[in-house]
């Protein structure tokens, strides 16, 4: 009986819902199917309900579509155009979970392009995660921010908030207790001012549908941020003086190791502090250095700068003395299991700035013995930036360590101007901060 009723729910759906044309549906403007290949979805409003003792419109969304991930989304919509500083959130529950990595949850979207910017507050059907994640260029890769890894959220958000003229996205989640920042990020560019906000559902397999209820649906404008900003300090104290070389550029040093169980953030650091890893000295003839004027590498996979705009890629020194020719990124092997150590002095004012990288993996990256930022460990390519304030004009240690595990692999250490502009770091003739190589 129940395996019927949901048939015929779910044929309700897809004859009444709205899935290829513009028609409003209760309080969204539209409701679409987005990508390449989203199969078959549908929103369906279904009236007045009470939950929890309040009185709520609801909403039965169906969807199938890959995911909301990798370089292209697959997924069902329900959303408005709105302008300036806002709030969408909304209650939801699983009907049926295509999957356990089947998505629902809340979204901002520049645009219906499968590959559009986009920042989404999700819960998976294992309902082990709510956090934020998305896409941070147009056609790039995916990234999660914040903290993720939680069970029971009763209801998401996300919110778009200017404080003192800067733009931040905040991803929220309520456990019964009211609204909880999971993850905070100043977005200078990537959104306009007119975006779309509303709610979004993915099977996770174009074979299989999905469906979940969501209900107390709310755009709320100009909101308070729930999170305090607040940037890492690069204190006065760490503060070189004059920079202790003139020599323009970084030390880049890459190497892998023997052993590979236990391979992440905390062996990269522990091999290039010590030498060692698990007792043992890099495997023989991986490792390699250079001083480059811009850290921008890859093995196989590709960032944000190539040969393409001006900015040549370059191998992962050492890493690979066989890959022919040498000199030829991703030519040879797609190498696993290693990593990188990027070194210099940077020169900085006083005040905000934002460094990050474009990395697969991940990459840690420190500023006058500070972590200012570190991409989560197991990523694809994509940007990443850090904000962090310095409280001295001066010059700085600057630190990177970068991760491989498998498949592709890349690092460009990039600065972001106040104005949205991306370079790479040390690229003075376009406004770039200096970097000089340590001393040896």
């Amino acid at each position: 009986m129940c395996k019927r009723l949901f048939l015929l729910t779910l044929l309700i759906s897809l004859l009444v819902g709205v899935s290829s044309f513009a028609a409003p549906v209760g309080i969204f403007e539209d409701a679409v199917n987005v990508g390449d290949d989203p199969g078959i979805g549908s929103t369906v409003y279904e009236g007045y309900v009470w939950k929890s003792d309040v009185l709520s419109e609801q909403y039965l969304i169906t969807a199938s579509g890959h995911d909301v991930w990798d370089n292209a989304d697959d997924f069902h919509y329900a959303y408005n155009t709105v302008s300036g500083d806002v709030r969408v959130s909304a209650n939801f529950e699983w009907i049926v979970k295509s999957n356990d990595w089947a998505k629902y949850g809340v979204m901002l979207r520049s645009s219906l392009d499968a590959g559009s910017t986009h920042r989404y507050m999700a819960e998976r059907g294992l309902s082990d995660y709510a956090g934020m994640q998305g896409r941070t260029e147009t056609d790039g890769g995916s990234s999660e921010f914040g903290t993720a890894w939680t069970t029971g959220a009763k209801a998401l958000a996300i919110q778009r908030v200017t404080v003192d003229g800067l733009p931040f996205i905040e991803g929220l989640a309520d456990f019964g207790n009211g609204w909880e920042s999971r993850a905070l990020l100043l977005t200078l560019a990537g959104f306009d001012d007119e975006i779309l906000a509303g709610v979004a559902v993915t099977s996770h397999d174009n074979t299989h549908l999905a469906q979940a209820r969501c209900w107390n649906v709310s755009y709320e404008a100009n909101p308070d941020l729930v999170g305090e900003f607040s940037a890492p300090t690069v204190p006065a104290s760490a503060n070189l003086g004059t920079c202790p070389t003139d020599v323009p550029g970084f030390k880049i040093e890459a190497l892998k190791p023997l052993v590979t169980d236990g391979w992440g953030y905390a062996a990269v650091r522990e091999i290039f502090d010590t030498g060692m890893y698990k007792g043992l000295p890099p495997q023989p003839g991986s490792q390699g250095s250079r001083i480059p004027q811009f850290v921008n590498m890859r093995d196989t996979g590709n960032g944000a700068f190539s040969v393409d705009n001006g900015y040549p890629d370059e191998t992962f020194p050492g890493v690979d003395p066989d890959e022919t020719p040498a000199a030829d990124p991703a030519a040879g092997d797609d190498d696993d299991n290693y990593g990188s150590q990027v070194t210099g002095c940077i020169q900085l004012t006083a005040g905000l700035h934002i460094i990050g990288a474009n990395s697969d993996d991940g990459t840690i990256i420190e500023i006058g013995g500070v972590e200012i930022g570190r991409a989560g460990e197991w990523k694809g390519t994509s940007n990443v930036d850090f904000v962090f304030k310095v409280e001295a004009d001066g010059c700085y240690d600057l630190r990177a360590l970068h991760i491989e595990g498998g498949g592709g692999s890349s690092l460009e250490l990039h600065e972001v101007l106040m104005d949205g502009t991306r370079l790479l770091l040390n690229d003075v003739a376009n406004g770039g901060s200096a970097v000089f190589a340590p001393a040896e």
